[in-house]
This record gives structure tokens, sequence and C-alpha cells, in this order.
């Protein structure tokens, strides 16, 4: 018989199953009624506990959000960062950006409610900006291995995979927290939002178009042009 110094301590101790429905609870508030109105007797009660044991746990609503908002900030890197590698620098634009835009949908609530902590949380923007500088190094590295010329352009790329990153989550959040009416047609179908977007990633990246093919759903971004009128071939 093993010792209890031996015996692994077990996944899912009543602790931590108390904390996730904490957390949990805090999600279910967000998405329904936002940060603001999200309050610690509310997050205590709809997870079936006393208010008291809250304090526990947290010490106040802001830690609870900040602690949300780290998980899924790590969860939407994991997202977009876990797929399969491919060789076509296009098919790997669109892999991460679909697997970010399925991220959005059907949390209307909660995406506008996590731009509202963004926005009102010095510490919760910091954090925000410290994931999206993550995120950006990664796309300036793989933009670096497609590309090796660029590497002598290093702030360049950086900025590059910011300024792309704060398009891309503009759009989403216009279309599904705020429900944008001219984005309707997009929000109804996110796979031609997400090769809608890729198109114009690649074009902005390499400088170029992806062939039809691998964007089906979206070919009529492919066709609108984009030249102003009066500039020479």
């Amino acid at each position: 018989m093993q010792s209890a110094e031996s015996i692994p301590t077990p996944i899912g101790t009543k602790a931590e199953r108390t904390r996730r429905r904490l957390l949990d609870a805090a999600l279910t508030l967000l998405e329904r009624h936002g940060y603001h109105d999200l309050k610690v007797t509310d997050v205590a009660k709809t997870a079936g506990v006393a208010a008291g044991v809250f304090y526990i746990y947290f010490k106040d609503k802001n830690a609870l959000v900040l602690d949300l908002l780290d998980e899924l900030s790590e969860a939407n890197v994991e997202a977009v960062f876990s797929g399969p590698r491919t060789d076509d620098p296009f098919e790997a634009v669109l892999a991460a950006n679909r697997a970010y835009v399925h991220r959005f949908v059907g949390g209307g609530g909660l995406n506008r409610a996590l731009a509202q902590i963004v926005d009102a949380l010095p510490e919760a923007r910091q954090r925000w900006q410290a994931m999206n500088a993550r995120v950006a190094q990664r796309i300036a590295a793989g933009i670096a291995r497609r590309a090796p010329d660029s590497t002598a352009h290093e702030s360049a790329r950086v900025f590059a995979a910011l300024a792309l990153q704060a398009m891309l989550d503009t759009v989403l959040l216009q279309t599904f927290a705020y429900q944008f009416p001219d984005l309707a047609d997009l929000r109804g179908d996110p796979e031609r939002l997400a090769q809608a977007i890729s198109i114009l990633w690649y074009r902005a990246l390499f400088g170029t178009c992806p062939r039809a093919e691998q964007v089906p759903r979206a070919t009529d971004f492919l066709t609108f042009n984009l030249k102003p009128s009066g500039l020479s071939q």
C-alpha cells in the first residue's frame, strides 16, 4: 500500500472544482450582462456557493476576470497556432485565421464583455497587449521563414503582423459582437469571412493573391479591382 506522501494529488480536487465553477459562472454572466453589471454575489449564486466562498479564491471581481482573460488569451493562441503544418504560405494564413474566426462565432456577448474588460482595466490591457505581442512575433517569424529577404526588416515585419491582427480583431468584433449590419452576410458564413480576411492578409504580406480554388467561398475578393483609376499598368 502506498504511503500518503507517495499518492499523487488527484486532478479535480474540491477546491479546483469550486474555482472552476466560479470561473464558469462568471463566463455565463459576462456573456449575458457584460463586465460592468457583473457582481460577485451573482457569480457566487450562479456557481452555487456562498458569497463568502468567492473571496477564498479571488480578491474581487477584477481578479476573477483577469484570470478569465488569461485563460481565453491562451486558448486563442493555442487555437491559432495548433493547426497542421503546411509549406503553403496561404494555407498557413487561412488555417490560423479560420481558427481565430471560429473562436468568435456564437460568442457575441462574451466578446463585447472582453472588450469592456480590456477598455476598463489597465492590467487587462497590458495582458492583452502582451498576448498580441506574442502572436505578432510568431507571425513575424513565419513571414521570415517564408520570405527570407524580410529578415533585414524586423520592425516592419512585427508592425505588419500587429496591424493585421488589429484589423482582424476589429472586423470580428464588428461582425460577431456588435452585429454590424453591413457584415451580416459574413456573420452567417464564417468560412467565407475567414477566406476573405485571409486574402487581404496574403496580399498585404506577400503582394499577391492565393489560387481561386483555395478560396471557393470568397472568389469575389480576388476579382474586384483594387487599382485606383488613372494609374498606369
